[in-house]
């Protein structure tokens, strides 16, 4: 896929800014300034910044300019909407790679499945167990029980890949309903996510929903406390 010129150019900003050529808080030099460096136009200056906003790379102060943002300990799940973890990681320029620990149909989903689907009856369904992992730490366990009447002819190598990619192929997937609550991992899951047994971490029970509110599927996934924080907008009923 061709990289846009703001796009690459917002590379080039976050690889200087990484290695300490723009120190945190630092501000970056103005457009004017990064249009002639870079040869090109204030527009495209602007959009890279958007790019780089879009990063959390840096924050932009209407009044004062561009500044770099400390690095984030922690991945904010939820601040860019509804997105999958392979989008997520690809927005932040992250190295995402995913190990699928089980993939195969089932004829019916679990009980406990089918009453969070509000299905009332039973279908074939793709059962997958995945890991989850960024620069090479495990992140996320999930478990999902994925619908096979919206993705048919599913194969392993699929599961590997971003799962609303492949959904959305067929369907557009719209809203997900989402449970979280705080656990302690217990060692089976403490292993396989390399963190110690009863360590704080979030369990989330999810399902996702096309645009005429059918449920695709139910995702139940395990995020490491030490690595994740979840980003909710509350609106205030009136």
């Amino acid at each position: 896929m061709t990289k846009y010129l703001y796009s690459k150019i917002a590379d080039q900003l976050e690889k200087r800014i990484k290695e300490g050529e723009y120190g945190i808080h630092q501000k970056l030099p103005s457009e004017q300034d990064l249009s002639a460096q870079f040869n090109t136009t204030r527009l495209t200056i602007r959009k890279s910044i958007d790019e780089l906003i879009r990063r959390e790379v840096v924050v932009k102060d209407r009044n004062r300019g561009t500044f770099v943002l400390s690095p984030h300990t922690k991945i904010s799940s939820g601040i860019n909407g509804l997105v999958g973890f392979t989008e997520a990681a690809k927005s932040r320029n992250l190295d995402s790679r995913t190990i699928v620990l089980d993939f195969h149909s089932i004829k019916r989903a679990p009980k406990k499945v089918i009453e969070k689907l509000n299905l009332n009856y039973e279908e074939p369904f793709w059962r997958i167990e995945r890991l989850r992992l960024i620069n090479k730490t495990p992140m996320t366990h999930e478990l999902i029980f994925l619908r096979k009447k919206f993705v048919p002819k599913m194969k392993i190598d699929d599961a590997k890949e971003s799962l609303f990619e492949i959904i959305e192929k067929s369907v557009p997937i719209a809203y997900a309903d989402q449970d979280l609550e705080a656990v302690s991992i217990e060692k089976e899951m403490a292993q396989m996510l390399k963190i110690k047994e009863n360590a704080p971490a979030f369990l989330a029970h999810t399902v996702s929903y096309s645009a005429d509110g059918y449920p695709i599927l139910f995702d139940e996934s395990y995020y490491r406390a030490d690595k994740y924080t979840f980003h909710n907008v509350l609106y205030r009923k009136h």
